[in-house]
């Protein structure tokens, strides 16, 4: 039987349909404002992965730790479809209204 032992340099990449992620807002105070307005629990968005597009659901949003909102947040998004992913990808989310609000999402490591 043999054991391998993952590396450093091998990613942890998981296919999930939910996934906790930081966040931040492309552009100013106007759509920061907007976002931290639309991004609540049950807001859905469409979620750029690597080359899939997929619905996203809000099912949670906190601040991380004691940085503003502002700055930086984080999001728990249930996904339409499981795709493959690992912490520390970079992904975007876009609101699906005509609205233009973007973020910038960064997954992080896996829990327990």
């Amino acid at each position: 039987m043999e054991i391998r032992v993952m590396s450093i340099r091998e990613p942890d990449s998981r296919e999930v349909a939910r996934v906790e992620a930081l966040s931040t807002v492309d552009g100013g105070d106007p759509e920061i404002d907007a976002f931290l307005d639309r991004c609540v629990p049950g807001s859905t968005w469409t979620a750029r992965i690597r080359t899939a597009e997929v619905s996203a659901t809000v099912l949670s949003r906190a601040p991380l730790g004691t940085f503003s909102e502002r700055v930086c947040t984080c999001v728990r998004l249930r996904l339409s479809r499981a795709v493959p992913v690992e912490p520390g990808l970079r992904f975007e989310i876009v609101a699906n209204d005509d609205s233009g609000l973007t973020a910038k999402c960064l997954v992080r490591p896996w829990g327990g």
